[in-house]
């Protein structure tokens, strides 16, 4: 029983697996969908933050962090919650701003700003000192490396606050850090005191003062503290708890695993289907030679299983360290500190095994054809007749079954059963290749020699060009249904995002100064003469003053009411220059004429209901008396505005209205409407003219349009996917050409030249790589969109951009396969 063991698994290596190249082709079918996996559950994994990291960024070395419910200058102190004083150094307090208005180089910005007393060593990795060190005092001021770079600024410089009062001094900078979870992030971090000298008492309550505790102390000193805290509803946060939150691939390891064994299971499946069918003769001998048929099947499962385990073998060793390699680049990409040297052994695990038990049940079906012919039937090299019929039975009822599901998912809006439905129509695709390789075998007539030989090879023997087409599709549909429902989820941000103007404005809100000619004359410097500049106008009640000292945009607005529903505020139209302005089109003849009569013109649709009324009213001018009366006013409805005209204001009146009703016309700034795009550096240019006349840089708004971003870690996921799809086509090429050696030989043999091979492999590599890549792009958009379509999304994708590529690849693995011709010289010689 042990010789037999023996000579079984003897003949399993050297009769199914093979030798040299085609050894080689077979075991890289199962390599290379492990390891690009092995690579991207660990890059994946650097693109997360670690559990110490998500606790360091937010707590620095403290063990918890306490945030008062109520923010501002009138925040609660936690000292003074507490039923006994903390030891000194235990408790740190945090000032933070979220959009801090200071002064660089002359031109006003926002940035977040942060200060304690970084010299506390409970701040130790919240932030990375690159050059100098961190500020030690209330004139002392560090920015991030980032900022430095973009505004040209050094040790030494200063930056002040634009509202400081005279006797405070501009903070020097004294060092450059960096956000580890953040190389990028722009911020600047003070000294302790530095913001209580520059506060003039007027404009903190505009900033978003926010105030938080950082606590490293006893045990029981921290129970005492966290039972205070949560007892007046603060958000206490530990340690334990900033580390314990898991995403999605942290939560199931095995994720990221499901692509790869997909690709093993069908490879296994495709290679050991042609690999049966060249063997047919070889496993006949044996057979004639006193093997049985259960002995046969167990040689070729035994030859599979190996091939398997020593793919997987290799595929996790070498996408360990391949991802390893690449930490370097996954850093540069994300632009931040990556967690430790770790190996996801979990994940590796489900991997290992998951591409085993894939791999085996994938070769469990075509080893079957060892004993299900006869010994004359495996001599012959004649195809097997039937199943024809059959497996288009099966294409029909999988294709039919996939296109309801995909129309029920979009009709009912269910989420699941449209991406099986679209997979369905994927096999069912893939199952009616041969038929197009039939097709295209028989159109070949007028062809060239080489393309010829090539379409009517691929015709007679389809399973080895549908199993290499197989494979490189389904890495296509992968990659391409993950970028385009990633693309079209922006897209569709980016076309349903409702901005506050339209895009090309340039909007001046007057915070802090008044209106006047000066200031008009410095935006039309910058803008031009020829570039519309309107005054924005809205109706406020009549002899009314701010309600926030230092911010005269703080004044109460009028606001329309309809019955007992309130619509929003009016603004002040006189000229058909701003209307357009406000709404992006021309007043028509009957709303002019309604605003031209005095009337409140309406522009929330459907809101009169016949109704021919509305109310004015305002808000009582202190907060203990009562609002005075609603003033009735005379109102028609609007033609349709777009929804960035009703995100500024629900309806219209002229100045003329304005007052007939006892109210006033308050300017609440300009705007100009550019007949260009903006350039890059038009907010600076508008801060160097407007600032002189009290409009800070950082008030200026420029409407761009949104622009959303991809984040990084989509975008080294999509680079994964299309090195999937490459790779994968490569080796399905590759393994292809190995298979028609014996072809090659034979036309070495009857006297074709290198040249001619060299041909027909760039032929038939397009011929697969072209099938595969419109199949896996059509099929990637269908996947996409079956998920899209029940959300009321439009797929997006950039077609230019796929086409693109897809010649790319095409054009790789030709030449690619052009190199495979094989040394049929020594290989006559051996025969």
């Amino acid at each position: 029983m042990k010789k037999e063991r023996e000579t079984t698994f003897w003949l399993a290596w050297r009769l199914v697996i093979g030798r040299g190249w085609r050894r080689f082709s077979l075991i890289a079918l199962f390599t290379v969908p492990v390891l690009l996996s092995t690579v991207a559950m660990q890059v994946i994994g650097m693109l997360n933050l670690s559990g110490p990291q998500k606790a360091q960024s937010q707590l620095g070395q403290a063990n918890l962090s306490v945030v008062p419910a109520v923010t501002g200058k009138n925040q609660p102190d936690l000292a003074s919650a507490l039923p006994a004083p903390v030891a000194p150094g235990e408790m740190l307090r945090v000032q933070s701003f979220t959009s801090l208005p200071v002064v660089i180089s002359g031109i006003t910005r926002k940035i977040p700003y942060r200060e304690t007393d970084w010299s506390n060593s409970m701040t130790s990795g919240l932030m990375r000192t690159v050059s100098g060190r961190l500020p030690s005092s209330a004139d002392e001021i560090a920015v991030s490396r980032a900022l430095a770079s973009e505004s040209h600024l050094s040790l030494g410089d200063t930056i002040r606050y634009p509202w400081a009062p005279e006797s405070a001094k501009p903070a020097r900078i004294v060092g450059t850090v960096e956000d580890p979870t953040g190389y990028q992030a722009k911020f600047a971090a003070g000294g302790p005191g530095l913001f209580a000298q520059w506060d003039d008492h007027v404009h903190t309550g505009l900033l978003g003062l926010s105030t938080s505790w950082l606590v490293k102390s006893s045990s029981a000193t921290e129970a005492i503290i966290t039972a205070t805290a949560r007892a007046q509803h603060w958000q206490v946060t530990t340690r334990s708890a900033a580390s314990s939150s898991k995403t999605l691939l942290e939560a199931q390891p095995g994720l990221l695993a499901v692509p790869g064994l997909a690709i093993v299971l069908f490879s296994a499946a495709a290679a050991f289907s042609i690999r049966m069918r060249r063997l047919k003769r070889q496993l006949a001998m044996l057979s004639a030679i006193g093997f049985s048929g259960d002995r046969v099947v167990r040689l070729a499962r035994s030859g599979g299983a190996v091939a398997v385990t020593i793919g997987t073998a290799t595929g996790v060793v070498g996408g360990v360290v391949l991802g390893q390699a690449a930490r370097p680049l996954v850093r540069e990409a994300v632009q931040r500190d990556l967690s430790s040297f770790s190996i996801p052994l979990t994940a590796l695990a489900i991997l290992t095994f998951g591409a085993i038990t894939s791999g085996v049940a994938g070769i469990w079906l075509p080893t079957r054809s060892a004993r299900t012919s006869s010994v004359k039937e495996r001599l012959t090299r004649a195809p097997r007749p039937g199943g024809r019929s059959r497996r288009h039975t099966i294409v029909a009822v999988a294709g039919a079954v996939g296109v309801l599901a995909v129309l029920f998912s979009a009709t009912q809006g269910t989420g699941v059963v449209g991406p099986i439905g679209a997979m369905l129509i994927v096999l069912a695709t893939l199952a009616a290749v041969p038929d197009v390789l039939h097709t295209l075998g028989r159109l070949s007539t007028r062809l060239p020699l080489a393309g010829r030989f090539a379409l009517r090879d691929l015709a007679r023997e389809r399973r080895r060009p549908v199993a290499a087409i197989a494979s490189s599709a389904l890495a296509v549909v992968l990659a391409v249904s993950t970028a385009s429902f990633v693309g079209s989820q922006t897209e569709q941000d980016r076309r349903t995002h409702v901005g506050s103007r339209h895009v090309n404005q340039v909007e001046l809100p007057l915070r802090n100064t008044e209106p006047s000619a000066a200031i008009l004359s410095a935006i039309r410097g910058v803008v031009g003469d020829a570039t519309p500049v309107e005054t924005l106008q809205a109706a406020v009640p009549a002899e009314v003053h701010p309600a926030a000292e230092g911010n005269r945009l703080s004044v109460p607005p009028v606001l329309v009411r309809i019955g007992n529903g309130q619509l929003g505020d009016v603004r002040v139209v006189d000229t058909a220059e701003q209307f357009r302005d406000l709404t992006g089109r021309a007043p028509t003849p009957r709303e002019w004429k309604a605003l031209t009569e005095e009337n409140v013109l309406v522009l929330a649709p459907g809101r009169l209901n016949g109704s021919t009324e509305v109310t004015l009213s305002v808000p009582p001018a202190d907060p203990g008396s009562a609002p005075p009366a609603p003033v009735p006013a005379a109102a028609v409805q609007a033609d349709p505005v777009d929804q960035v005209t009703l995100a500024q204001t629900k309806a219209l009146l002229t100045s003329a209205g304005t007052r007939a009703k006892g109210f006033s016309t308050f300017t609440v700034g300009y705007r100009a409407t550019l007949e260009t795009s903006a350039t890059a550096d038009l907010e600076n240019r508008l801060g160097r003219a407007v600032e002189p006349l009290g409009i800070p840089t950082s008030d200026i708004h420029v409407e761009r349009g949104y622009q959303p971003l991809l984040p990084a870690r989509w975008s080294v996921t999509l680079a994964i996917g299309a090195a999937i799809a490459l790779l994968s086509a490569m080796t399905a090429v590759g393994s292809s050409a190995q298979e028609i050696r014996p072809r090659m030989l034979l036309l070495r043999v009857v006297g074709f030249a290198g040249a001619i091979q060299r041909r027909i492999l760039a032929a038939q590599a397009a011929v697969i790589v072209g099938l595969a890549m419109l199949i896996g792009i059509l099929g990637g958009w269908l996947v996409a969109g079956s998920q899209l379509w029940p959300q009321n999304i439009e797929v997006s994708m950039p077609w230019p951009t796929i086409v693109a590529t897809a010649l790319g690849v095409i054009g790789l693995s030709s030449a690619f396969a052009a190199t495979l011709r094989p040394h049929v010289d020594s290989r006559l010689r051996e025969r």
